[in-house]
């Protein structure tokens, strides 16, 4: 547990943050013990005097970023007993603020990450993809579409259409096979992301959807449309990703206005 801590310490200090910066900070941290298994299932947390104490942080602070995780359901508050982590938890969560390939965001929180229902694809780019790639309508884009999978279990659907720039990409991404499109576009296609822009939508699954996930159609998801871009801010891949919001959360953290 003094590891524990010391990690914690150290993601959490930082010069001068605001009372929301810090609460955020707390939550993130302990959000990523507990992904990351260093903070197991059922495992008992400190008692809040004790671990606001340990972290330099005032009880309120401790207390606003334990109702975080609560509401994520991340962590049981027991009254009279004890803060715990909850018994069951395949929460993947990610930074709005940085770009990770969702491939090693299944492996930090211990989970295989994989591929259903690949299929690669030449397509016309219809208004919206042309819209966010910077081409014309009906020019042809290579598209992946695949069902996302932490240790078999679907937990997005994925739709990623790749700007075609010479005769032979389409070739070369016709050989994905899964994994880490990020990795795959800069290693054997030479196309490194330098950042992306992100709109969110909470939705209902269809039927067809629904079906994919293995969830009950209206279930809530989180809709994802990316655009990202090169080195010259060209853009070149434009992620479309239905997140089963049951397993798929966000976070960005806002600083507050200063007085």
């Amino acid at each position: 547990m003094d590891r524990i801590i010391a990690n914690l310490s150290k993601k959490i200090r930082a010069p001068g943050p605001s009372r929301d910066v810090l609460v955020n900070r707390v939550a993130d941290a302990l959000r990523e013990q507990i992904a990351s298994g260093k903070l197991k299932p059922g495992a008992r947390l400190m008692s809040e005097i004790a671990l606001a104490r340990n972290l330099q942080i005032s009880r309120p602070t401790l207390r606003e970023a334990m109702r975080i995780l609560v509401r994520e359901g991340l962590v049981d508050i027991k009254h009279g007993i004890g803060a715990f982590v909850a018994d069951e938890h395949q929460l993947i969560w990610s930074r709005l603020d940085s770009m990770r390939s969702f491939t090693d965001l299944i492996r930090s929180v211990g989970g295989k990450p994989g591929d259903g229902d690949l299929s690669i694809e030449r397509t016309q780019a219809p208004d919206d993809v042309a819209e966010a790639l910077g081409i014309e309508r009906g020019t042809p884009v290579g598209l992946i579409k695949r069902v996302r999978l932490i240790d078999g279990t679907p937990l997005s659907i994925a739709n990623e259409y790749v700007r075609l720039s010479g005769p032979d990409d389409f070739a070369r991404l016709e050989a994905f096979s899964g994994g880490s499109l990020y990795k795959f576009l800069r290693d054997r296609c030479g196309m490194v992301l330098a950042r992306s822009s992100v709109v969110i939508a909470a939705i209902g699954a269809n039927a067809s959807q629904a079906a994919l996930l293995r969830i009950r159609k209206g279930a809530p998801l989180l809709l994802l449309r990316e655009p990202h871009y090169d080195a010259s801010g060209r853009p070149v891949l434009f992620a479309v990703n239905y997140h089963n919001s049951d397993i798929v959360q966000f976070t960005v953290t806002r600083a507050g206005l200063r007085t």
